[in-house]
Parts: C-alpha cells; sequence; structure tokens
C-alpha cells in the first residue's frame, strides 16, 4: 500500500493539503499513521478524498457527507463501503508504466513545444519541472511509429482530438444512462445501503465491460467497412488511371 506525507496525498487526489486538514478536522479522513513527528496517509485516504470530492461535485455538504460517513460504516459492511468508493472513484482504466524523461528530450522527440503541450492537455504528457512524463508510452509508440512512414505528429493528434472527443461523447451517454437509471428508481440523492452497495458495483462493473466491449467491436466493424469502402473506390480510380498497356505487362 502505498504512503503519502499530506501534501503528496493533496496532489494525488488533486486537492490542497488544507483541505485535507479541513476534512480530518471534521472526522471526513480517518486518523492518519504518526511515526515520530511525520503524519503517514495511505491509500484508504486516498480513495475517501476522491469519494469526498465525487460528492461535494454532486452537490453535497461536507455536513451532509459526514453524516452519511459515519451513518454508513456504523455497523456496515467496510468491504462494501470500500467497494463502492473504488467503484466511484478509482481509474476503470488500466494505463501501461509511465516514462519519464527530460524536458528538452522530450520536446525534441515530440518535434515543438506547441505538440508537447497538446499531448499534456490530452493528459497524454505531464511537464514537472524540467522533467517530463509520457502517460500512455504505447500510444506515443504507435505515434512514432507512424511517423515513419511520413505522418505528421500533429496530423495524429488531430486524428487523437477527434476520437477522443468521440468516445468523451459515448462515455457521457453511458453514464448518463447509469445516472437516469439510479434516480428514477430510487430518486435524486439516494446512495445505496446494506445488500445495494454490492449490487451497486456490480451494475457499474457489467456498464463498465458493455461499454468497452461495444466501442470496441464497434469500431473494429466501423474500420473494417471504412477500410474496404474507401481503399477500394481508390484502388478503382488509381486502376482506371492506370495505361491499359500497363495493366497488360504487369
Amino acid at each position: 500500500m502505498a504512503e503519502y506525507r499530506i501534501d503528496e496525498l493533496a496532489h494525488a487526489a488533486k486537492t490542497t493539503a488544507r483541505n485535507v486538514r479541513v476534512y480530518r478536522d471534521r472526522g471526513l479522513l480517518p486518523p492518519p499513521q504518526k511515526r515520530g513527528r511525520v503524519v503517514i496517509y495511505d491509500d484508504s485516504h486516498l480513495t475517501r478524498l476522491r469519494l469526498i470530492g465525487v460528492l461535494l461535485q454532486r452537490g453535497f455538504t461536507t455536513a451532509h457527507i459526514a453524516d452519511f460517513i459515519d451513518g454508513w460504516e456504523s455497523g456496515k459492511d467496510l468491504t462494501d463501503v470500500l467497494g463502492l468508493q473504488r467503484a466511484l472513484t478509482e481509474p476503470w482504466s488500466a494505463p501501461d508504466d509511465t516514462v519519464t524523461i527530460s524536458f528538452t528530450e522530450a520536446e525534441s522527440t515530440i518535434g515543438s513545444s506547441a505538440q508537447l503541450q497538446r499531448l499534456v492537455e490530452f493528459g497524454l504528457a505531464r511537464v514537472e519541472g524540467d522533467e517530463c512524463t509520457f502517460t500512455d508510452p504505447k500510444l506515443l509508440r504507435g505515434f512514432a511509429s507512424l511517423s515513419e512512414y511520413g505522418f505528421d505528429i500533429a496530423a495524429l493528434l488531430d486524428i487523437h482530438e477527434h476520437v477522443h472527443s468521440a468516445v468523451n461523447t459515448i462515455a457521457k451517454t453511458m453514464i448518463a444512462a447509469v445516472k437516469s437509471h439510479i434516480v428514477d428508481r430510487h430518486g435524486e440523492g439516494w446512495i445505496p445501503q446494506g445488500q445495494d452497495v454490492g449490487k451497486t458495483i456490480h451494475m457499474l462493473e457489467i456498464m463498465r465491460a458493455l461499454s468497452v466491449e461495444s466501442v470496441h467491436a464497434t469500431l473494429e466493424r466501423t474500420l473494417d467497412a471504412n477500410l474496404r469502402e474507401q481503399l477500394g473506390e481508390y484502388l478503382e480510380a488509381a486502376i482506371d488511371k492506370t495505361p491499359r498497356s500497363d495493366r497488360t505487362s504487369a
């Protein structure tokens, strides 16, 4: 289990050290470990901070969140509590290992500071001081492989931007369907308790698997169809432009 100082925990949870102290003082966070004068937090604190962030975004006040956590954890199955926290707050994606190089080397590899900035905006890179961390090396290796065939990095980033926008729209549609289903069945502001916790986690897992499979399968089919259609048209046009004598000799 990872360990964090307060500043490290705040950075990982995308909040501030001041907020961490406030949440701790209000009982929203479990007490950290003390090792001499050093205060140590762990992944359970990070998960809880992410849950607090999600609930605050949904309009809950810190007082409501405190009541909810107190009522939920008293007599409730801790496994279910942590399970729902993870389902709501932990990333579903499983990124490759990150790669960190110097900023100068990263800029040279990508080709320009403007393109590197686009990677940062897409979440594919993170610049910290004199270093640059690539968060999806597999995708960047694909870019590099295509660049060997003459593809421009800027053009590949344009493609990625279109794909990201389309997939983001699909993701929003699917998550909105889950939210609508919950509201229709239970009303606004409902939070699962007891046996409903496990059922809700399972429902989210099924929706995730279905969403990924749906996008993957649909993309494969449409890529095949468009490849046949567009490449077929290209080859037909190319053949029509080829002199008959060349075709005969070939």
